[in-house]
């Protein structure tokens, strides 16, 4: 597993305890999004099932590393949400009773839940039954971003391995022969909150231009030309979650130049302008509270309670206008 360099660690434990026969029954991958952990999960169900794995790494040859790439392995299950954001019960009970059956291929089945977190009560309650009364040769992996959002008892049932966001020189290292377009890696990976896999997958022209957007209703706001619904309604085409991000990181930087006026530790230093203004506009104790309330309507969005999107967008952006009449009565 050397693809990602920064899940060696993680990697070679795991193959350490397989290898001395330690056969974990369920473990749990956590960490920030967009460190590949599906991705390591994957790798390692395919190292396990692979009938002939070179360094613990599947041959992709073999029937079962066929099967694999087909898809239609029968000892690897794949659950997550369905119709909705939610995992369901009825999607663990068909995994539990699977999971008691004996194996069509091998002595080893593996079931991946991702992400994990998403599993509503009841379904994370039916999980708990299968941790509790482990099947011989049966490894649960569970991947969450958030694991925090699984009830403790799932946790103290799995063994946990944490991912973290890799260094800055490793991760430039990797993306200087992964990504297409090695143009400002560094402005890019900052982007991206220092995950080398989102560069790939989101900083694109549809990211950028989002972002141009978000910081254009946020300067139109600041100069009070054009009101907080107004600004909404241009933004309301984008993913909420993507905009409250986007919102986010602009306010964290102007809470650092309020602080210290460190460039260096800026995500968007090409809006030096609009975090600038924010900041002087809002005031440090606004702008915390700015932050708290985006993080907020984020764990709202990532909830399982539905809310409106565009409402709490809204919500945000007339925040920030009150922030600034406040602001402006203490001078």
């Amino acid at each position: 597993m050397y693809d990602l360099p920064w899940q060696k660690p993680q990697w070679d434990l795991l193959q350490n305890q397989f290898a001395t026969g330690r056969n974990p029954h369920a473990i749990l991958l956590c960490g920030p999004a967009d460190l590949g952990k599906r991705e390591f999960a994957e790798q390692l169900g395919s190292s396990l099932l692979c009938r002939k794995p070179t360094d613990a790494i599947a041959c992709g040859q073999c029937s079962a590393c066929l099967l694999l790439e087909a898809g239609t392995h029968a000892d690897l299950r794949r659950i997550g949400p369905e119709d909705s954001k939610l995992i369901r019960i009825d999607q663990i009970r068909e995994l539990n009773e699977w999971a008691v059956q004996t194996g069509q291929h091998g002595a080893r089945k593996i079931a991946i839940i991702y992400p994990a977190e998403q599993m509503n009560v009841q379904a994370a309650n039916a999980l708990l039954k299968s941790l509790e009364e482990p099947v011989p040769g049966t490894l649960f992996i569970l991947v969450a971003d958030q694991p925090a959002r699984l009830l403790p008892t799932i946790r103290s049932r799995c063994q946990s391995y944490t991912f973290a966001i890799p260094t800055e020189s490793v991760a430039l290292k990797w993306l200087e022969e992964n990504a297409q377009d090695t143009k400002d890696l560094p402005q890019a990976l900052a982007l991206a909150g220092g995950s080398p896999m989102r560069v790939i997958r989101e900083i694109d022209s549809e990211y950028l231009d989002r972002r141009e957007v978000v910081a254009g209703v946020i300067d139109n706001l600041l100069a009070r030309n054009e009101t907080a619904l107004s600004g909404a309604s241009q933004i309301q085409k984008h993913d909420a979650i993507e905009v409250l991000e986007t919102l986010r990181s602009l306010t964290a930087d102007a809470i650092v130049v309020q602080l210290d006026a460190d460039e260096s530790k800026l995500t968007n230093r090409d809006y030096r302008g609009v975090i600038d203004t924010l900041g002087a506009k809002v005031g440090l104790h606004g702008l915390f509270s700015l932050s708290d309330l985006i993080m907020g309507a984020i764990r709202d969005l990532n909830s399982n309670s539905n809310p409106n999107p565009q409402l709490l967008v809204e919500s945000v952006l007339i925040n920030m206008v009150a922030n600034i009449v406040d602001s402006s009565h203490n001078f």
